[in-house]
């Protein structure tokens, strides 16, 4: 190979290496502009799902998602650490999507009843939120229950769908007991429901308050006492005496 021809090829190699390298730089100015102004993009839009009791406006704000926030100005960890603090909120999901807008996903730990023994809310997790009222038009348990009973009624009521627990005005912790004074159903409670009906309930058969509205259909316009506690699906009801003023 002649000398000149060598000198070519080099020179040659030496300007596909500059215009390699000067590409390379191109494109990683490219992709560092990019990421800046992605940095400096606003969030477009704020949605929260899967909420009742908590307003959308109040998880926005807890969560500190402030009018001119960036899309790429926190962790999704961080703001569920937020939303987290308020003790309704059971769980936390966040979801971007590529038109920068975000819904906050929540379950919520759901308001069951108000126990006016101790003034509290208590939620399905079994937390009491300390209140002087009933905030949530959830029923009211008006007495003082077993600790062990009233756990394993949460527990029960957590299987209950919200809105026939909504359903319920009133809840009173009732047991029967013989004679002497020994327990037949320690478990066992009494529940005024909102169309003026009564249920007798104990926790092991808490679930059948999911078909109330089935079970009620079934026996027409009447107004009485259903017996949910007994251990066999025939449920009793009985119909309110005409001279109960209840009919």
């Amino acid at each position: 190979m002649s000398e000149k021809k060598a000198k070519t090829k080099k020179i040659v190699k030496r300007r596909l290496k500059i215009k390699g390298v000067l590409f390379l730089l191109a494109v990683f100015a490219f992709l560092y502009l990019s990421i800046m102004v992605l940095l400096k993009v606003n969030v477009k839009n704020i949605s929260v799902k899967g909420t009742d009791y908590l307003k959308d406006s109040q998880i926005i704000k807890e969560a500190g998602l402030t009018d001119g926030i960036k899309f790429f100005g926190f962790t999704s960890n961080s703001l569920c650490a937020k939303i987290k603090e308020n003790p309704l909120v059971k769980t936390c999901k966040i979801n971007r999507s590529i038109d920068f807008k975000i819904e906050i996903e929540i379950e919520e730990n759901v308001p069951l009843f108000y126990y006016a023994n101790e003034q509290s809310i208590v939620l399905s997790d079994g937390t009491k939120l300390e209140s002087n009222a009933n905030n949530y038009g959830i029923p009211t348990l008006i007495n003082h229950t077993d600790e062990e009973v009233l756990k394993d009624f949460i527990a029960g009521l957590n299987d209950v769908k919200s809105d026939i627990i909504r359903s319920i005005s009133e809840i009173e912790y009732s047991p029967s007991a013989s004679k002497e004074g020994v327990y037949i159903d320690k478990e066992r409670f009494v529940l005024i429901m909102n169309d003026g009906n009564t249920v007798i309930i104990n926790n092991r058969k808490l679930e059948t308050l999911n078909y109330y509205e089935t079970i009620y259909a079934s026996i027409g316009n009447k107004k009485g006492t259903f017996n949910f506690d007994c251990d066999f699906d025939n449920y009793l009801f009985t119909e309110y005496e005409v001279d109960d003023g209840l009919q």
